[in-house]
């Protein structure tokens, strides 16, 4: 049977659909790879290599933790992790830090360019502050990539916590222990622009919600 001009058409166009349905499935698992392999290098001490997951030359790279202060350009970036969040200013006798990151809501632009990512992240640690002490956290990562040479790559980096409770005392009585903007290395290039942990005292929503599709609102840089 003949194939018609229109019936051709229209595989054309099925065709360039699954190339792209294609591309994005792609886009994602990649983006997915770089979230993880930042809490994969965080865990086992690899903090040198954590700047290498950010974009390396694209204008308006920032990173903020907590109570951090913003930290504006690779530079910077790369100072925090060899500094205030280094292996040997971390890692002694009884520390241990695992941080996951789960159920991501990511949306890509059409260009396949740019995206943004929520996730959810648990934790336990255990820091040496007078004896090893047990902790459990959770908070969210809300995130902007790029594509930068090829490669997805961090853009915006903001992780907000809801708690960081001593183990024996949980969220409801000790909801936010430990500071980052204590720490003597870290020497922000802004102030912090959101830190609010749980209360007990307040309904909490933790932030951020889902990000929206590209084409209902755009995201920055």
């Amino acid at each position: 049977m003949a194939v018609t001009l229109d019936q051709l058409a229209e595989e054309v166009e099925a065709l360039k659909q699954q190339v792209e349905d294609g591309r994005r499935a792609r886009d994602e698992l990649e983006i997915r790879k770089v979230q993880s392999l930042y809490s994969h290098y965080y865990q086992v001490g690899m903090r040198s290599e954590v700047a290498s997951l950010f974009a390396q030359h694209t204008p308006g790279v920032t990173m903020e933790i907590e109570d951090s202060g913003v930290y504006e350009g690779i530079e910077s970036i790369t100072r925090f992790w060899n500094t205030v969040f280094a292996r040997d200013t971390h890692f002694s006798p009884g520390f241990m830090a695992v941080h996951m990151t789960c159920n991501p809501v990511i949306e890509i632009d059409k260009e396949g360019a740019r995206a943004r990512g929520v996730w959810h992240s648990h934790g336990f640690c255990t820091l040496p502050m007078r004896g090893p002490i047990p902790f459990i956290c959770s908070g969210k990562y809300d995130m902007t990539y790029v594509k930068e040479d090829g490669r997805w790559k961090i853009f915006t980096f903001l992780y907000r916590q809801i708690f960081m409770s001593p183990y024996h005392q949980g969220w409801v009585e000790a909801p936010s222990v430990g500071s980052i903007a204590a720490h003597p290395a870290n020497k922000p290039d802004k102030p912090t622009t959101f830190h609010t942990p749980y209360t007990p005292d307040a309904v909490y929503f933790p932030v951020p919600p889902p990000p929206p599709p590209f084409d209902q609102e755009e995201v920055g840089g």
